[in-house]
């Protein structure tokens, strides 16, 4: 029974040295660590709400969530990225949206009829990116998305919308 457990730790999947300091981490050309900041999000607007409130919620009530800026801090140029997580959410909970440019911001829109297990933040099914997750044995979790993402803007959310981090997807040169 030993030596099975013993086999079995030696073939786990071992994190590829994950700072140590709780956050989302993006391995920049394989050698040094960015660390994503939650973003600064505000409730760009609702709409339904009349509606929602006289039929007591009986109608959908829908939201739209703002990043301000027209560009995330944070840019990286590989089409297929590896996020890595220490001490924040989970794997389980981890949902990429694809956020749509304004001038002046970043937007996403949210549904209460869209919430679900899977998508608690209620998110618009074309604007999630399915992901692949990896846990690994120190605790942390690593995801990136099943295909290439295109070049934009995108927010990484683990369960709820907030809170999430930002980044941006130039193309590769």
């Amino acid at each position: 029974m030993l030596y099975f457990f013993a086999a079995q730790a030696a073939g786990e999947i071992q994190a590829p040295g994950v700072p140590e300091t709780p956050g989302i981490y993006f391995r920049q050309d394989g050698s040094s660590w960015i660390r994503l900041q939650p973003a600064v999000t505000a409730d760009a607007g609702t709409d339904g709400l009349q509606l929602f409130v006289y039929t007591g919620g009986y109608t959908d009530l829908g939201m739209r969530i703002a990043c301000p800026g027209p560009k995330a801090a944070v840019r990286i140029s590989v089409a297929k990225p590896t996020l890595y997580a220490r001490a924040v959410g989970s794997a389980k909970d981890a949902m990429l949206i694809r956020l749509a440019k304004k001038k002046d911001r970043r937007v996403c829109k949210m549904s209460f009829s869209n919430v679900s297990v899977g998508n608690k933040g209620g998110f618009r099914k074309e604007d999630i990116v399915n992901l692949i997750s990896q846990d690994y044995p120190d605790g942390s979790f690593s995801v990136s998305p099943e295909k290439k993402l295109t070049p934009g803007e995108y927010l990484l959310v683990l369960g709820a919308a907030v809170p999430a981090y930002d980044f941006g997807v130039d193309r590769a040169k």
